[in-house]
């Protein structure tokens, strides 16, 4: 039976042109829900309009927050985790406006502010909505802050992390969660 040999949608995946060709995005699988309690660090960021902040200085103070890493040449993982983000912009409607969603790179030396900023908007990225680079080595440093640090970009685990707001724990969601699972998240973490 010839039918088997095609790939998932009865193509043959080209593997010339993604490390993470190989690797099957599940998307269905089901996605593991966590509390951690994080210690935030003046790790040196810079933003997507490449001006320069800090991890701490970006989700200090009350906002409540949803946050995840990605990079911007990935075909596989991140466009899938960015849809999640943009459907949770989407979804939040009015509780956007006091919020923040954050896209921390973790391929910074090619994510440059201009691709960054390129990449936000092909999301239709809201002003809440900021992608942040940095040095190779403070990207590692924010992404070991989250414990989500796999020491290499092709290793990387789909993480989205969402904050009440000005809590220690965070919610940490591996895997595909629906924007619809990620504003449920929000809106329990914000009112708890």
């Amino acid at each position: 039976d010839m039918s088997q040999m095609k790939g998932h949608e009865g193509h043959a995946m080209p593997n010339a042109v993604d490390p993470h060709a190989g690797h099957v995005v599940d998307t269905a699988a089901a996605v593991k829900r966590s509390m951690v309690d994080l210690k935030l660090t003046p790790t040196p960021l810079i933003r997507q309009n490449g001006t320069k902040t800090t991890l701490s200085k970006e989700l200090e103070g009350n906002k409540p927050t949803v946050l995840a890493f990605f990079y911007t040449s990935c075909t596989t993982v991140c466009p899938v985790t960015s849809q999640i983000l943009a459907g949770t912009q989407a979804l939040l409607g009015k509780d956007l406006e006091g919020a923040r969603i954050v896209s921390i790179s973790i391929d910074p030396e090619y994510d440059t502010p201009e691709r960054l900023s390129a990449y936000a908007k092909k999301f239709d990225a809201k002003p809440q909505w900021q992608h942040y680079t940095g040095t190779l080595q403070d990207s590692i440093a924010a992404q070991k802050v989250f414990g989500a640090y796999r020491g290499d970009k092709m290793n990387h685990v789909p993480l989205i992390f969402v904050n009440g707001g000005g809590k220690k724990s965070w919610v940490q969601l591996q895997g595909f969660p629906s924007a619809e699972q990620v504003v449920k998240e929000f809106r329990q973490q914000k009112s708890s």
